[in-house]
């Protein structure tokens, strides 16, 4: 998931009843005013392409909701409730569709955020294990002679067996939704040296971000702001040519050579709309990609609050 680590001072101090986020010509802060009972209904795209020598080799995309309700609002922060409902992946095979429709389709997370909105902790995640082992069991009971669906099953029921794993594979859209929260931005942006993380599970990858509001609109009542990670090449680069075979599922056809370092490109791009008067983020957008020696992964996500 997307990891952006916070560097901002917390601005927890602009928070008062009734009152919104604080706005100047330069300068936007991004906090949470919601109340208890709010509902908000999210659609979600998820799309990943691959490439060849700019040849697209495969793509796929998948869409659903989100129904988010404010189930508790309190000095401390929230507590949200957060299902998974009408999922459509018409790019998927059958097996691969009944594997994530099995899963997802309403599945309920729970979880807390902090005064400003930023994403604490999933609270149901031993309930969210026990649905996912449920709905597995009964698509392996349905399928006794598939060895096939049995053995791609029993590796996700594998992946769930820790707190971790679970926000790790679960909640990429949660964290995804709550990552601008508890920040101040300005409009001439600012970077510092941050980490990407390894999804291999190696360490992470040194970074820059630049952090940004684009676009104040008070009569509108909204501002965007950006938040942008580039890879460090000198740092990253053999890293990066490990992720990189590891996600194409083979080794990269030719021997590596400084030249295909130098052309390396991982960026995380990420855009977020949100209300000035209550923080309902409107539109979150993220898009990952990764290029070198003429393979290329593109991860999106989009999230946009249903009208």
């Amino acid at each position: 998931m997307i990891k952006i680590i916070c560097f901002l001072i917390p601005i927890n101090c602009f928070i008062a009843a009734g009152a919104q986020n604080r706005i100047t010509d330069t300068s936007a802060t991004c906090i949470a005013f919601w109340k208890n009972g709010e509902q908000r209904i999210l659609e979600i795209s998820h799309g990943k392409e691959k490439y060849d020598s700019s040849i697209l080799k495969s793509k796929t995309r998948i869409s659903y909701e989100a129904h988010l309700k404010i189930l508790d609002s309190t000095a401390n922060g929230f507590t949200i409730e957060w299902i998974y409902k009408n999922f459509r992946s018409p790019g998927l095979n059958e097996q691969s569709r009944n594997i994530t429709n099995s899963i997802m389709e309403g599945l309920k997370l729970l979880y807390k955020t902090n005064d400003v909105g930023s994403f604490s902790e999933l609270l149901n995640w031993k309930e969210v294990r026990d649905f996912a082992f449920g709905t597995i069991e009964g698509s392996i009971n349905n399928e006794p002679g598939n060895k096939t669906a049995i053995d791609a099953l029993n590796q996700v029921k594998a992946m769930f067996q820790t707190k971790e794993n679970i926000e790790a594979v679960l909640i990429r859209e949660i964290q995804l939704y709550h990552t601008p929260y508890g920040s101040e931005y300005s409009r001439r942006g600012e970077s510092v040296s941050t980490e990407l993380p390894n999804v291999t599970g190696g360490a992470p990858f040194p970074a820059t971000i630049t952090v940004k509001l684009n676009e104040i609109n008070v009569l509108k009542d909204y501002c965007i702001v950006s938040l942008n990670q580039v890879i460090d090449k000198e740092k990253a680069g053999s890293m990066i040519v490990d992720l990189l075979n590891k996600l194409a599922g083979a080794s990269l056809n030719e021997e590596v050579t400084k030249k295909d370092i130098e052309s390396l490109e991982i960026s995380d791009t990420n855009e977020f709309v949100y209300s000035i008067s209550d923080g309902w983020l409107s539109r979150a957008f993220y898009n990952r990609t990764a290029n070198i020696a003429g393979f290329k992964l593109v991860e999106t996500y989009e999230i946009r609050q249903k009208k």
